[in-house]
């Protein structure tokens, strides 16, 4: 069976940490712990690096699926995002999302903008 939900944050300081808590709360209504650990920071960084790269507010969905969680935060700026070399401030970001999920990538929406994914299992 497929579950997904839906949360539209503010560009605000709190929202990596509102995306986190909300996507952990998730994972236990869901009853997927296992998928507590990894779900959350891949959250954080997408949240993240929408509100340092871009001017758009994030919407983050997470689905639920036989194969595992498919995170997406979407935002405004149609600029496709760019892994950095590792270690080079203010944070790992994408690298730390490439290493973390099972797979990831990027579409453009009809809006203009973009939706960063990652699937987790």
């Amino acid at each position: 069976m497929r579950r997904s939900t839906e949360l539209r944050l503010p560009r605000t300081l709190d929202a990596a940490r509102r995306a986190r808590r909300f996507t952990t709360e998730m994972c236990a209504k869901w009853r997927v712990p296992g998928l507590a650990p990894d779900a959350p920071v891949i959250v954080t960084e997408l949240v993240e690096n929408t509100l340092r790269h871009t001017g758009a507010a994030p919407r983050l969905c997470l689905e639920l699926h036989r194969d595992g969680l498919t995170v997406e935060v979407t935002d405004e700026d149609p600029r496709q995002p760019v892994i950095r070399e590792s270690g080079r401030p203010p944070g790992l970001g994408l690298l730390l999302v490439a290493q973390t999920s099972e797979q990831w990538g990027c579409r453009r929406e009809p809006s203009g903008g973009k939706t960063v994914w990652a699937t987790v299992r």
